[in-house]
């Protein structure tokens, strides 16, 4: 009884210093449906730097559907509501995760007639999303999924029925977060750059930095010794500015590695060292 009652006022006073000094500011409501009947539920919410995303699904539109909204500015403002899903049966219980302007969003979904677990990304920041893509396609239930990234590695978790009891099952994809891009200023470059990465050596992951004075067309991968290409970092059209991108090297050998970035008509190669 004693160590009961010690326990339970150390846990007091560990809450108590705590939240002395912590500051949290007015609620902010964030949706504001008209309908009376309109449920809103399973909220999850994900943020890098100043940027905070958050997903929930909602009956507004007498269908249950996964929203999404976002504040770019710390939370202090959020943009519109945007609906993420357009099944012709309900799409419920979501969940968000993020690592630079890459958004990754899992939802379970009953369009096909059973439940099973759907996936969509946007490439930046929220602002445009891809298409939906089924990841389970089994004969009983697929539910409750959560999702994580590390580096380019998506993983997806979820409650399953496949073999007559709920189970846990995993899944991942080992390059869905396209390892993290970020433009990490929009001031103009006056020339093409492609810097060292930093560190060099290093173990597991290091960042490349590279300029572009003016928008294009932009390739940079990873290759081994043999030339061989191993991980495709960028791939698209990009605005001018200055980017970061973060090469995990977690699933390659140790050894030297070397880095390529092509963009209108610009060509550098760089070396690296990874060391495990």
């Amino acid at each position: 009884m004693k160590i009961i009652i010690v326990v339970i006022m150390m846990l007091a006073f560990l809450l108590q210093s705590k939240n002395a000094n912590a500051q949290w500011e007015a609620d902010v409501r964030l949706t504001n449906a008209t309908e009376s009947s309109c449920t809103k539920s399973n909220w999850c919410i994900a943020a890098n730097g100043n940027i905070v995303h958050v997903v929930w699904y909602d009956n507004r539109d007498s269908n249950w559907e996964i929203y999404y909204k976002r504040s770019t500015d710390g939370g202090i403002t959020w943009g519109a509501d945007t609906r993420l899903t357009n099944a012709i049966s309900d799409s419920w219980l979501s969940s968000i995760a993020v690592i630079g302007s890459f958004v990754h969003v899992v939802w379970m979904d009953k369009r096909d007639g059973n439940e099973e677990i759907y996936y969509k990304r946007s490439t930046d920041g929220g602002i445009n999303w891809g298409a939906d893509t089924r990841l389970t396609n089994n004969t009983s239930w697929s539910e409750f999924p959560s999702i994580a990234v590390s580096g380019s590695l998506v993983h997806v978790v979820w409650s399953d029925y496949r073999d007559g009891n709920f189970e846990i099952y995993y899944k991942r994809n080992p390059t869905g977060n396209l390892i993290g891009i970020q433009n990490i200023s929009t001031e103009i470059p006056s020339y093409y750059s492609l810097s060292q990465n930093y560190p060099n050596p290093f173990n597991p992951s290091t960042t490349i930095r590279y300029e572009l004075p003016r928008s294009g067309s932009v390739r940079l991968w990873v290759y081994d010794v043999m030339g061989r290409e191993v991980e495709m970092l960028v791939n698209e059209t990009q605005a001018a500015g200055i980017y970061e991108a973060v090469w995990d090297g977690t699933r390659f050998a140790s050894g030297v590695y070397f880095y390529r970035l092509t963009a209108e008509g610009f060509r550098e190669t760089r070396m690296m060292l990874l060391i495990r």
